[in-house]
């Protein structure tokens, strides 16, 4: 119960008018009430400074491992940068190259054998086969065409065609040395092996045979076996390109 402030009527707490008089009531309590309020507003801005507080420490603490996070990433890609740069550099100096490029017996300054075909080779290949499908025993064309597969870069193909010019000319040792390279540098240091060997049989004294002997032989895990070829190309003739480059050969192995 509070008091009419006019006649002093005890009215109830929740009266909007003194029953006496009619005087209109204001709640004494109201007063109470805002300042409660107050502190109610105080005490949810407190509160809110406090979760405002927690969400920027969270936030510096996600950035500090975004940070963290960031900089490890740039070290692997760093780390990865360097190990590609060396090992560029490694094969570009030459350190893993463990082959030595065979001979060919045909040189053939117009056409590289890793250009692929271009253009005009493919023409003439077209060529020489639409010639050779009405003579097929035309040892020349044959061998003409092979030796242009080889250049161009089509070993399996032009195995294919020595191997037509040698069932007309088998004895033609030059051929079996160029048909060896075609197996070598597809991969089948046998075959290549068993070939160049056999251009041996017919010319003895075929010096690029034996540089070439030497240098599958190397490829092939063989070091011992590739100096005793590359020593008899010496032998053959120790002054010319060939005789030089077997005595290279036997120096670096």
């Amino acid at each position: 119960m509070i008091k009419c402030k006019v006649c002093g009527e005890e009215i109830d707490y929740e009266a909007k008018f003194c029953p006496q008089c009619g005087a209109a009531v204001k709640s004494i309590d109201d007063k109470q009430r805002l300042k409660k309020e107050d502190n109610n507003s105080l005490s949810s801005s407190t509160s809110s400074k406090k979760s405002n507080k927690k969400e920027k420490n969270k936030n510096a603490s996600h950035q500090q491992n975004l940070v963290r996070t960031f900089s490890f990433t740039k070290l692997i890609y760093l780390v990865l940068f360097l190990v590609v740069v060396g090992v560029v550099i490694i094969y570009s100096s030459g350190i893993f190259d463990s082959s030595v490029p065979v001979v060919p017996t045909q040189f053939n300054d117009k056409n590289n054998p890793h250009a692929g075909v271009d253009l005009n080779n493919l023409e003439q290949i077209n060529t020489y086969e639409e010639f050779l499908k009405k003579n097929p025993r035309d040892k020349e064309t044959l061998l003409n065409l092979a030796h242009l597969l080889n250049d161009s870069g089509l070993k399996a193909k032009a195995i294919e065609r020595y191997n037509d010019y040698l069932k007309l000319d088998p004895q033609n040792a030059d051929v079996l040395v160029d048909m060896g390279v075609c197996y070598f540098e597809t991969g089948k240091n046998d075959d290549a092996i068993a070939a160049m060997e056999k251009a041996l049989k017919y010319q003895p004294r075929h010096q690029i045979a034996h540089l070439n002997l030497g240098i599958v032989n190397s490829a092939a895990g063989n070091s011992l076996k590739a100096v005793e070829w590359w020593k008899k190309a010496v032998e053959i003739n120790p002054t010319n390109e060939i005789g030089k480059k077997a005595e290279e050969l036997i120096k670096t192995h």
